[in-house]
């Protein structure tokens, strides 16, 4: 084969394809298929004072999705069910199904105790509420008596 060859030029480009997907850790070894890794964003909202973290999750039973948060750490499971016929034969695939889990650390501020938790139109948004400022409070001293001897504090 020479270098003009069309057949050698699209080997070489699926070639690099492949390698870049191997470089961004999109491909797990063993099967040799893509990994699903939904996409995340996290952001501070001002007006609602918390912080979101929205997950890309569109064709996912929110059923089937676990939300759990361990210390400063939100850990969001699930799986995305591949509903192909078995004897399909495709031309091109590009939809990643299977587990997937992401992990966000979460700010100190948060209070874990008033989180809650949307899903709509395939987006998953988790509302972490920002704690309460902390207030100044003025604490009274009393006065010890020490006309007794007692010794002074």
């Amino acid at each position: 084969m020479r270098d003009d060859d069309p057949r050698f030029r699209r080997f070489g480009s699926e070639v690099d394809r492949v390698f870049v997907e191997f470089l961004r850790g999109d491909w797990v070894p063993r099967s040799a298929t893509t990994a699903f890794r939904p996409g995340a964003d996290v952001y501070y909202h001002p007006r609602e004072d918390a912080v979101i973290v929205r997950l890309e999750l569109p064709g996912i039973d929110p059923d089937r999705i676990t939300l759990e948060i361990e210390g400063s750490t939100l850990r969001v499971r699930g799986a995305r069910q591949d509903q192909r016929p078995p004897d399909a034969v495709y031309h091109q695939m590009e939809i990643s199904y299977g587990r997937f889990e992401r992990v966000v650390a979460l700010p100190p501020e948060v209070d874990i105790t008033r989180v809650s938790a949307d899903y709509n139109s395939g987006y998953l948004e988790v509302r972490l509420p920002i704690k309460g400022k902390p207030q100044t409070r003025q604490i009274p001293i009393s006065p010890t008596d020490n006309s007794e001897g007692g010794e002074q504090r």
